[in-house]
């Protein structure tokens, strides 16, 4: 990201906006830089796109501008960017892509821990699906959620060993093994794999839920929806709502997942087929399972996509992403034999 002054010469040439304090750092996403605005027409966010994550930035833009319209139709709170000087909806310079909108007021948390917020929040994201499931969006990551191609990714980073660290994490590489494995035995895992493709976020999870005052939830973050499956979604939701839950006991764990679920379920509306109602009990082992391949990939490729402060950062995300998915498993096992 770029240092303050340069930030406020961007928004002034770029985007028309003056500043009227420094900008702030914005460290809420693993992937995309941004940057909080205090202007004289209001506080923005100024954001620098991945360009190694997000390689089509006109498909991704296009996709939010489908998104956003949808949305407004069924009065639903979404975000409004802001176009350039120039009347274009993404600023390049340099080779670096820039873009901007309005700052979304209100709070959002990592995690959620209470059952009222877990069913509000997971509401909000089953509206959003329901609205947008009939658009032709472009899916510009391929493969985003499959989950069998983020296991071969995670075995080519565990065989090349890039960064050498292997030998350091051998427990934790035969913990993820093991997960895979489990997963792969649960009746609701082909299901998953069957699941119909539908419009999806896929990145559902509880900071890209703005709540504001009076208790309007906005959903951000958009460059992650296009077609998928909605089971991804439910996963994210019950790995974002348990998170903060570990050594709770199964029955706290199994609440939150059911809260979810009845959340969910009540903003999407009665268009879920059997299969996706048969895959609903493993979205939370699953996509918490990939996200601890993810990590763990990444800290053997030498934090090449996420980064990382510290090394070893990555590392401990993953192990705890595979105690998350444990608890997940057991709560659910519990529930269904008693």
């Amino acid at each position: 990201m770029l240092d303050e002054s340069a930030i406020a010469d961007l928004s002034r040439q770029h985007f028309g906006l003056d500043l009227v304090a420094e900008p702030k750092p914005m460290h809420s996403g693993n992937i995309n830089h941004s940057a909080r605005l205090p202007t004289s027409e209001g506080d923005f966010v100024l954001q620098q796109l991945n360009r190694s994550v997000f390689t089509d930035a006109a498909a991704l833009m296009k996709n939010a501008e489908l998104i956003i319209d949808r949305l407004r139709d069924h009065n639903i709170a979404t975000l409004e960017y802001r176009d350039t000087v120039d009347g274009n909806s993404l600023a390049e310079i340099d080779g670096v892509i820039w873009r901007c909108y309005h700052f979304v007021d209100g709070s959002a948390t990592s995690s959620i821990t209470t059952v009222e917020d877990a069913q509000a929040t997971a509401r909000a994201f089953g509206r959003y699906a329901a609205a947008i499931s009939d658009l032709s969006l472009i899916e510009h990551l391929p493969g985003y959620h499959d989950f069998d191609a983020r296991v071969a990714e995670f075995d080519t980073a565990v065989a090349s060993d890039d960064a050498g660290r292997r030998s350091a994490c051998e427990a934790t590489v035969e913990r993820a093994v093991h997960a895979v494995d489990r997963l792969r035995l649960s009746p609701s895992f082909d299901a998953w794999r069957e699941a119909p493709t539908r419009n999806a976020h896929n990145d559902a999870k509880a900071p890209n839920c703005v709540i504001a005052a009076g208790g309007r939830r906005t959903i951000i973050d958009l460059d992650t929806t296009m077609p998928g499956t909605i089971l991804s979604d439910v996963g994210e939701l019950v790995r974002s709502s348990t998170r903060g839950l570990v050594g709770g006991g199964p029955q706290v764990i199994m609440a939150q997942i059911e809260a979810v679920n009845r959340g969910f379920f009540g903003g999407f509306g009665d268009e879920m087929t059997d299969v996706e109602r048969n895959g609903i009990l493993v979205a939370g082992p699953l996509m918490t399972t990939e996200n601890a391949l993810r990590f763990l990939a990444d800290h053997l490729n030498g934090d090449t996509y996420y980064g990382a402060e510290t090394e070893g950062e990555n590392l401990e995300k993953a192990q705890a992403q595979l105690t998350l998915a444990g608890e997940q498993i057991a709560a659910i096992e519990h529930a269904v034999t008693g």
